[in-house]
């Protein structure tokens, strides 16, 4: 009786790990991509009819490679890459190029929670606000309350390792304009990402995005402290 039990247990452990194996070998199934005119069909039933909102709802070439697929996981590398290279050409800097801006100005856009506000009172085609809400996202200075949903910023240009000894000399200025890429146009860096293209929505203006990379760098802004 008990080498029949050890048998029948011995083929059900053949069988059962036979079988894991197979599923385990079967290749993995290709998410389907998302059909363009789906996604037309999904923003214009959360718009207005009003053809003065008609702008809002076209895609520019990189959010349709991105409205295709469910997450960037997925993505082909292709379609990464041609998302980061159509982002990064689209990055313009300020007047004066890549140097300090004022981190004092920088904390006035990151604390605006009122910021890319497309309409006031009336319509118009230009933010009215100028702000980041960063906060919404971002843990930022230390013993103020910060959302989660993106990385903790607290110590930013200490962790770039920015001092006031080394803040101008190349190898900063370099890390600096990384960071400034990053806020212009997160899709630079990291496509498809949930973080508002700034620069490129026009929210912001190369100076003060700037400013805020200089409230996240530089070593006397709270911050940092």
């Amino acid at each position: 009786m008990k080498k029949t039990l050890f048998i029948a247990g011995l083929s059900v452990l053949v069988f059962g790990t036979a079988e894991a194996q197979q599923k385990k070998a079967q290749p993995k199934k290709e998410q389907p991509s998302t059909k363009q005119e789906d996604v037309m069909q999904v923003l214009n039933s959360g718009l207005s009819t009003d053809p003065r909102f008609a702008w809002k709802i076209q895609q520019d070439e990189a959010q349709r490679i991105c409205s295709q697929y469910p997450s960037r996981e997925v993505m082909p590398g292709q379609a990464i890459q041609k998302v980061i290279q159509l982002s990064q050409a689209d990055i313009r800097y300020p007047q004066w190029g890549i140097f300090w801006g004022d981190w004092r100005e920088g904390k006035k856009i990151v604390d605006n929670p009122r910021g890319g506000r497309f309409a006031s009172y009336g319509f118009s085609d230009s933010p009215t606000d100028r702000g980041g809400n960063c906060y919404a996202c971002h843990l930022i200075e230390k013993g103020l309350p910060g959302g989660t949903m993106g990385p903790n910023l607290y110590q930013y240009g200490k962790r770039w390792n920015i001092t006031k000894e080394n803040m101008n000399t190349p190898e900063a200025l370099e890390r600096v304009k990384i960071v400034y890429n990053i806020i212009y146009n997160s899709w630079s860096a990291f496509p498809c990402s949930s973080m508002p293209r700034f620069g490129h929505n026009g929210a912001l203006s190369p100076e003060d995005v700037m400013n805020i990379v200089t409230f996240l760098l530089h070593p006397d802004s709270p911050v940092n402290k």
